[in-house]
């Protein structure tokens, strides 16, 4: 029987959250959590208003528990963290109101990957970013990674090349044993 891992991403737009989270994903049989995020734009037609941040956030954290609950030996990749949330906030609302509640549920990971930008910008489809606004919620996350790391480990994850092989070796190296265990059997 597996030891169950929660691991969740952060990182601004583009900057590789789902590749790695589908890599780490299929290398354990794990679960992604997908973004309630992306639902909520394909839903509305539109980004959330700064009333309807809590609700992104609370919808992204169902998600995270649902899949808790359904696969209690799979490895849990959360993309993104809620933490993720109450950053846009943050930069695009300057509300900090989501910020207690975010440190509260990143208490329930065991590691966050921080990917990081210094991977090539790529546009994707729906988004409506640009390479400033990735960089913007970089440098939020800088501002509260001491405050976050007293909640769970945050392991970060860079270069434009091998990020995936650099972050399954970081967990292997603060994992040990649960983590090569989830890589050699992998939950059923």
């Amino acid at each position: 029987m597996g030891t169950q891992l929660r691991i969740a991403l952060i990182g601004g737009e583009s900057t590789g959250k789902t590749t790695l989270a589908r890599a780490l994903a299929a290398a354990t049989h794990g679960v992604v959590v997908s973004e309630a995020l992306r639902t909520f734009v394909d839903e509305h037609g539109r980004t959330p208003l700064r009333n309807e941040q809590r609700e992104v956030m609370q919808a992204q954290r169902d998600r995270e528990l649902i899949a808790i609950d359904e696969n209690p030996t799979a490895t849990i990749l959360c993309d993104p963290a809620t933490t993720m949330t109450s950053i846009y906030s943050q930069l695009y609302f300057k509300d900090a109101s989501l910020h207690t509640q975010a440190l509260e549920y990143a208490a329930h990971y065991d590691a966050v990957l921080w990917c990081r930008p210094d991977i090539p910008w790529v546009a994707e489809p729906g988004q409506h970013d640009g390479p400033q606004f990735r960089e913007a919620a970089d440098w939020l996350i800088t501002d509260i990674a001491d405050e976050l790391a007293t909640v769970t480990t945050i392991l970060e994850v860079t270069g434009s090349v091998g990020r995936i092989a650099a972050a399954r070796e970081s967990l292997s190296a603060h994992f040990g044993s649960v983590w090569e265990q989830a890589l050699k059997h992998p939950s059923t």
